[in-house]
């Protein structure tokens, strides 16, 4: 069934969010690997690159949700004076970024486990946080107190990158899922994803329910069907 152009965000849970049992180690490489591709050539991750460079260089980034840390690399290449640091709650995206790592001559980048699905750190410790396709994975409670804590984390800025829920991004999914993309993670949870994206109102919301003054918030819109939400918390 297609997207509604009314729909509201979907609440069904995509297989990855459902864990290990749902899927093989060798579909989820393999979804690692399409991801980082489809950041690339879609336009995703540069995107986010573009707004890190309208700023001065941060000395500090957090990844939030870093997958497979093929974008963390990206980060830590881009600004080599920052300390660059990739989180995921799954062991398996952990491993994989470790493995991606040891391929490169990158010593400005760690990856870890957090001790909490909540965003457990000192005030101001990173002077960026940023998370590439993470929210749409939590539900809006979730996404409220991921808000919060991100800015009271973040020194400088908040950079999100989403996707945008459309019918016309649905149906586009729609129509190439398949014959594009073998990978069932991929052709699954990639429709199942838009569901669970953003329309602008959304972000909208959820910034005021967090107690994000407005003000100091840029939603802006890039191709291939993506939000970037630009927080400025220098002014906090």
């Amino acid at each position: 069934m297609l997207l509604e152009r009314n729909s509201q965000r979907s609440s069904e849970l995509e297989l990855l969010d459902l864990g290990p049992s749902y899927y093989s180690q060798e579909e989820y490489t393999g979804c690692l690997h399409q991801l980082a591709r489809i950041g690339r050539f879609l336009g995703g991750d540069k995107a986010t690159l573009d707004v890190f460079t309208r700023f001065p260089a941060p000395s500090s980034i957090l990844d939030v949700g870093c997958g497979g840390g093929q974008f963390t690399l990206q980060l830590a290449e881009k600004f080599p004076q920052a300390q660059v640091t990739g989180i995921d709650i799954s062991s398996q995206a952990i491993d994989f970024a470790q493995k991606q790592l040891e391929e490169t001559q990158l010593t400005n980048v760690t990856f870890e486990i957090p001790p909490s699905v909540h965003l457990l750190y000192p005030a101001n410790s990173f002077d960026v946080v940023t998370a590439t396709l993470v929210c749409h994975h939590m539900e809006d409670a979730q996404l409220i107190d991921f808000l919060r804590k991100a800015y009271a984390v973040a020194t400088h800025r908040i950079i999100l990158n989403d996707l945008h829920r459309h019918w016309l991004a649905y149906l586009g999914f729609f129509l190439i899922a398949k014959p594009c993309f073998a990978n069932r993670l991929i052709a699954h949870d990639g429709l199942l994803s838009i569901k669970r994206a953003f329309k602008k109102k959304d972000w909208i919301h959820f910034l005021q329910a967090a107690g994000i003054p407005l003000e100091q918030c840029s939603i802006t819109w890039h191709w291939a069907f993506r939000w970037v939400v630009c927080i400025n918390t220098s002014d906090k």
